[in-house]
């Protein structure tokens, strides 16, 4: 099932907070939501850096990060051959193999940005929109997407 919801996913109560990049090596994570989370999750991604660095992360490649007892966990989907832009076929495999993932592990809740459509620069409405709902939608997992992006602040 997928929710279209505003807010700031950093703030996310999900189970895990989805996220696409580079294939490859991680040393960098330099950029968008990926540096906010490598900042804000610092031990998830010294598991991700020390994963990529001893195993081929290819084009639609899934990697959990969690801790236990600490969440969200941190998934890390191959989106981008490279960090300038996302493509296409590299997030229909990576969707689909999330989607298997969820599904094995009974992962209750997701939350995804606007994946590939932000620095990956494909188009949102008309290539990323449409995919996440042939993929996701009949999935017992709830994938809440952040469409609108709001900063929240504690009153």
């Amino acid at each position: 099932m997928i929710k279209y919801i505003s807010g700031d996913i950093l703030q996310s109560k999900d189970e895990y907070i989805a996220q696409g990049v580079a294939v490859g090596s991680q040393e960098g994570l330099g950029t968008g939501l990926a540096f906010k989370l490598s900042s804000q999750f610092p031990e998830i991604q010294k598991l991700f850096k020390k994963y990529t660095r001893n195993t081929k992360f290819q084009a639609g490649n899934v990697f959990i990060g969690e801790i236990k007892g600490f969440s969200p966990g941190i998934i890390y989907i191959a989106t981008q051959p490279d960090m300038y832009h996302a493509e296409l076929t590299y997030l229909n495999k990576g969707l689909k193999r999330l989607k298997k993932v969820c599904e094995s592990r009974g992962i209750k809740t997701v939350s995804l940005p606007k994946i590939g459509a932000g620095l990956g620069k494909l188009d949102w409405n008309s290539e990323v929109k449409p995919l996440l709902e042939s993929i996701l939608s009949d999935c017992e997992t709830v994938f809440n997407v952040y469409e609108d992006y709001k900063i929240e602040y504690e009153i």
